[in-house]
């Protein structure tokens, strides 16, 4: 039997698909890319893949760090509810971490694409 949905999973739900929904789109995208940039020799049209891939890709991670801020705001919200579950936003505050640690990894995955970029290392306590 399916337990009621809480409230958290209701106001978290959408952001969290949306969220691995743009990480997705990252990973579809980087590896058009590198499918693109394997068969073209030429650096001007390699160029131009890069340009196309680097505009879709900024738009999947701005719809993920909004959906990321629309879930972490449910989760303060949630947190100030006198009647809010700890064990429950405490769960849902580590799966909202694992799901913008994912894309954090797609993103730095598709940056390797660039080979005029250096690898980016986060900073700690990122």
């Amino acid at each position: 039997m399916l337990r009621p949905q809480s409230r958290l999973d209701r106001r978290s739900a959408p952001g969290l698909r949306a969220l691995e929904k743009a990480t997705r789109r990252i990973e579809e995208l980087d590896a058009i890319l590198a499918r693109q940039l394997e068969g073209e020799d030429r650096d001007g049209e390699r160029l131009n893949h890069l340009r196309q891939a680097t505009g879709q890709i900024t738009r999947c991670a701005n719809d993920g760090i909004q959906a990321y801020r629309r879930v972490a705001a449910a989760l303060r919200a949630e947190a100030a509810n006198s009647d809010a579950d700890d064990e429950e936003v405490a769960v849902a505050t580590q799966v909202l971490a694992d799901a913008r640690a994912r894309m954090m990894t797609a993103l730095e995955v598709a940056s390797r694409r660039y080979p005029w970029a250096a690898p980016w290392n986060a900073p700690p306590g990122e």
